[in-house]
């Protein structure tokens, strides 16, 4: 479908962010609105990456729409293809399909001093009053930038992008990094493979996850009591939101009996000393992203698991030679390297005010204000935005928040009749100054080279309080904070 289209809203992206700003529309009568999204079915991460094991690492109550919960979930952190298939049902549910554009990828976005334009790869132009992107902030796979990548022999492939062609059974693979990905991976393929070796730059903070079977009396409990299950889900995020936040303080007691969880959690699961050693992190937990997993440490007491804590030098069509100059032989490549944080503004050309590139307004520090909107880009959202994420608890709660934002920021502009509106410089910057100032009292501004943060450790990922006060702060848009436009 080509030609120009005229709509109040436009929604980047199909995936969980995409389908939250579609239901919350529709919720509130807002019909006039489409969903542009590059693939042909909805999910994104969740149609995306298909690797073995692959799961999410927050409980599946909790890791679910509040407009939309599930009796019906079979684990306690469900798998990749049982989240998408509730991505799929609530898109059913709530009538959303026939506003989605599938094969759509986003080109341009540009605001011509009145109304956004946007323009896809296949060749359709929309007009909208408002866009909302819900690309998120992890979207494209960051692939190990390591010399002689086209020279190897056998198949090299990112998690994001695994390549179920390739049989790994009776193979010797090669896994680099040790995240969250690596992390379901390895436990997954371990027992058919011939042999795997781990490459870790950095040890990586790993808890148990006590997952488990939901048994079919709960489910069925849940589905006779809607309120029980509510009421559940809530205790459970409220839990996870209070811990988690005073764990990651610096200096805290939550902080130091969550390292001391963490370095119980390693002793038990691994018996060699020396291996042991080099899983040990050498920065406070949360500094990084943590890895909840229950089986991932223990699969290097396998005799046929490997860890290798030298530096990649090269990969040679035989394999992969590290620092000491040994070459490790493998079939098969699999990059867990996870994903460039925040290039939106890379991959879309977005344009604001007088013609200004996103990328240009981003190129010393990555900002936003309630971590969705950048000055000079009025009536422009971002769900998922710079900030918005936790580290300890789900994206979910964040993503309904903002949703629920734009949604009252419509209603602003209609009650006042206005035409944009824009954040205030002045205020974004008090509102980044105090986010920055804050972060120095979290473990995540440690100075340990996470992908959380810049080059010079500005931190424009993370939240640093709670979620609950991330609630409170979107609660409702403020006139005062925006310089607007009448109609």
């Amino acid at each position: 479908m080509t030609g120009n289209h005229t709509y109040r809203v436009v929604v980047l992206g199909a995936g969980m962010s995409g389908i939250c700003m579609g239901v919350h529309l529709k919720r509130h009568g807002i019909d006039d609105f489409v969903i542009l999204e590059k693939a042909t079915a909805v999910g994104g991460t969740w149609r995306e990456n298909t690797y073995p094991g692959v799961a999410c690492d927050v409980p599946s109550h909790v890791y679910s729409f509040s407009f939309e919960l599930n009796p019906e979930w079979s684990h306690s952190y469900s798998n990749g293809q049982e989240i998408w298939e509730y991505c799929e049902h609530t898109v059913d549910k709530y009538d959303l399909r026939r506003h989605i554009r599938f094969g759509q990828s986003v080109q341009n976005v540009e605001f011509d001093g009145e109304r956004w334009l946007v323009t896809t790869t296949a060749g359709e132009r929309i007009e909208a009053e408002v866009v909302v992107s819900g690309l998120g902030g992890l979207h494209v796979p960051s692939h190990a930038a390591i010399e002689g990548c086209e020279r190897f022999a056998g198949q090299m492939f990112h998690t994001a992008e695994w390549n179920h062609d390739v049989a790994l059974s009776g193979r010797r693979v090669a896994i680099i990094g040790t995240g969250a990905s690596a992390a379901q991976v390895l436990p997954s393929i371990a027992s058919e493979v011939a042999d795997v070796t781990v490459f870790q730059r950095t040890a990586t903070w790993v808890f148990p996850r006590l997952a488990r079977d939901i048994p079919e009396s709960r489910r069925a409990f849940f589905r006779r009591h809607p309120f029980a299950m509510r009421t559940y889900r809530r205790l459970l995020w409220l839990l996870m939101d209070v811990v988690g936040t005073l764990s990651l303080r610096r200096q805290s007691w939550l902080a130091g009996r969550l390292k001391r969880a963490g370095l119980h959690h390693l002793e038990v699961s691994v018996r060699d000393p020396i291996v042991r050693a080099k899983l040990t992190p050498n920065y406070e937990p949360g500094c990084k992203r943590r890895v909840i997993s229950d089986d991932y440490l223990s699969s290097f007491n396998r005799d046929n698991v490997h860890l290798v804590t030298e530096a990649i030098t090269a990969i040679e069509p035989q394999g992969v030679r590290d620092a000491t100059g040994k070459l490790h032989e493998v079939d098969v490549i699999i990059e867990a390297t996870g994903f460039k944080p925040f290039d939106i503004a890379t991959y879309v050309d977005i344009r604001g005010r007088d013609g200004r590139r996103l990328r240009d307004v981003w190129r010393e520090h990555v900002q936003s204000f309630r971590t969705m909107m950048v000055p000079g880009f009025p009536n422009f959202f971002m769900l998922l935005g710079p900030n918005s994420a936790t580290g300890h608890t789900s994206a979910l709660i964040m993503i309904e928040s903002q949703a629920e934002y734009v949604i009252k920021a419509l209603a602003l502009m209609n009650r006042h009749g206005l035409k944009h509106i824009d954040p205030d410089p002045t205020v974004v910057e008090l509102y980044n100054r105090r986010l920055q100032r804050d972060m120095q009292r979290m473990v995540f501004s440690g100075g340990c080279n996470s992908w959380y943060t810049d080059a010079t450790d500005y931190n424009y990922t993370l939240w640093p309080y709670s979620a609950l006060r991330f609630l409170a702060e979107q609660w409702q848009p403020k006139r005062d904070e925006f310089r607007v436009a009448h109609r």
